[in-house]
């Protein structure tokens, strides 16, 4: 059996990286989940008329999305942190049987709900990945067909 060796030898994928990536898509996820209960409660503070916290959240939630995006180098990173948080937001948005509900259908409530799904799908459009999704199997870029 010929063994190969040097640069182009074929290497064992190794488990340990997938494990890796796994884990902190998992904690994205995690993480989605808390930013989406924790600012849930906190949108509904005004200046006046003014919701001047769903605003502000509306940025926060923008910048931890890029965030997300930027430290795992893909737009993935975006769509495991905003998923969550929307699917928490949606819940906490709809009433009960008791009648009760978190985020009320006031200006700051559709503020917050439509800021972050905004800030999420501006997120996504701005995250560039560090390879095409299409290519993450091979080994280089293919070459064109002239």
């Amino acid at each position: 059996m010929e063994q190969w060796s040097g640069p182009l030898a074929p290497q064992e994928p190794s488990p340990a990286p997938g494990l890796v990536t796994g884990a902190a898509y998992g904690v994205l996820v995690v993480l989605g989940l808390f930013l989406g209960a924790i600012t849930s409660f906190q949108f509904s503070w005004t200046a006046g008329s003014v919701p001047v916290a769903a605003i502000l959240l509306s940025f926060v939630e923008f910048a931890a999305f890029r965030l997300a995006g930027w430290a795992m180098e893909s737009k993935l990173g975006v769509v495991a942190l905003a998923v969550p948080w929307l699917i928490v937001v949606v819940l906490l948005s709809s009433r009960r049987p008791e009648g009760d509900l978190v985020v009320t259908g006031t200006t700051a409530g559709y503020v917050f709900i439509f800021g972050g799904a905004i800030a999420a799908v501006v997120a996504v459009a701005t995250t560039r990945s560090a390879r095409p999704w299409i290519l993450r199997g091979t080994t280089s870029v293919p070459a064109s067909r002239d």
